[in-house]
């Protein structure tokens, strides 16, 4: 037996025994059905996923809670990064290494393989002046919904803002300065200080306008794809975000400045409004700009296409537009259409969205995407798709 069999089998059994003693036990059970056209073909991948959830209330000023993920990937696990890049530039970097195309596919594959992994686990520290959480944790920063400029911790899915987030380990400190103000400090551990994340924030509530500021330093890796080697570079963010609410309109924001020990600083920033009609419909949408993308589809290079399936996760264009609406069609299910425009290049992909609630433990989500746009803008290379999700809670 592995060393994730024995954890999952050991998280397992003291869930059981929490359970025994009236402790919170929780969790769901995931399957998602991916159908994508890559190229002229139709893949399917599947997967099964099984989340255990564990929270306990050990005294009045401590708590501890844990997160454990079973999943299995069945069908089509393996993509080629390649297949998602304009052609010419493959081709063009093949021919700068000396090689053919077909020789560097082995080197852009991405395998989905079967994870076995414990997302969260963190114990809380209560006291008069303070709060302390220490282990695997949920660090949100940020009020946007597609995109989260000040939030250098967490990727966020596309096609799926929402949907939950790996947790990182982290030691994190919250001091109460008013009855909503706060200030909060993070070290997330690396191999040693210099590397290391430090992360502080300054949040306040002054009526109905909550902001905050904040300050990061970490040091992120990037891979050089010419040599193939990790390059480490430092960067410090300092940041703001803000939600309000104006007229009935609800109204958000974000900026964030990243200053670069080697590479070029850039600026994100981010405004995002939505309403809410009385008939139930709701309408939203956000402006984005980032200054590290290219205003023109002719100038993306290789490197940024790369971006798009690291750990940075940055976008090729420089401004977007995303524009949202959902309307509750009947009592239990809810009709949506989202998109998201890249206004350098004229792309945009659709997304429209259905989810039904079959109980209170059971929901069922029916999700398309249809890219639209022209070859080598960033969402005219992706072919159509979609998904299939049920989860039932317990």
């Amino acid at each position: 037996m592995n060393g994730k069999n024995i954890a999952l089998g050991a998280f397992i059994l003291m869930s059981t025994i929490c359970y025994g003693q009236n402790l919170e036990f929780s969790g769901y059970f995931e399957n998602q059905l991916f159908p994508q056209k890559i190229g002229n073909e139709w893949k399917i991948t599947d997967y099964n996923k099984l989340r255990l959830n564990l929270n306990s209330e050990i005294s009045e000023k401590v708590s501890f809670s844990a997160n454990y993920i079973y999943k299995t990937y069945h069908g089509n696990t393996s993509f080629n990064m390649i297949d998602f890049m304009p052609g010419r530039l493959v081709n063009s970097y093949a021919s700068f290494l000396g090689v053919n195309q077909d020789s560097l596919r082995p080197l852009f594959e991405i395998e989905q393989k079967d994870e076995n992994f414990l997302d969260n686990a963190y114990v809380t520290i209560y006291t008069k002046l303070f709060t302390i959480r220490v282990g695997k944790q949920q660090l949100p920063w940020g009020s946007g919904y597609t995109w989260n400029p000040t939030d250098i911790f967490h990727d966020k899915n596309m096609t799926d803002p929402t949907y939950e987030k790996v947790g990182v380990n982290a030691f994190k400190l919250d001091v109460a300065i008013s009855n909503e103000g706060s200030i909060t400090g993070i070290i997330s551990v690396s191999d040693d200080w210099k590397k290391t994340t430090k992360a502080i924030k300054f949040h306040d509530v002054w009526g109905n306008f909550d902001f905050s500021v904040s300050a990061v330093e970490k040091y992120q890796e990037e891979i050089d794809f010419f040599t193939f080697q990790p390059a480490n570079e430092r960067r410090r963010m300092i940041g703001t975000d803000f939600s309000t609410e104006l007229l009935g309109l609800g109204l958000w924001g974000e900026a964030a400045f990243n200053i670069m020990d080697e590479s070029e600083n850039y600026g994100q920033y981010l405004l995002g409004v939505d309403y809410t009609f009385e008939n139930g419909l709701y309408i939203t949408g956000e402006y984005y700009r980032n200054e590290l993308g290219k205003t023109n589809k002719v100038d993306y290079k290789l490197s940024d296409w790369m971006r798009l399936f690291g750990n940075q996760g940055t976008n090729l264009g420089r401004d977007y537009l995303f524009l949202g609406q959902s309307y509750p069609v009947a009592e239990l299910l809810n009709w949506s259409n989202y998109s998201i425009i890249n206004l350098s290049d004229g792309s945009l992909i659709l997304f429209p969205w259905v989810s039904y609630d079959l109980n209170d433990n059971t929901d069922v989500s029916f999700v398309g995407y249809l890219p639209i746009g022209e070859e080598e803008t960033e969402f005219g290379e992706f072919g159509a798709g979609g998904f299939a999700r049920i989860r039932v809670y317990f």
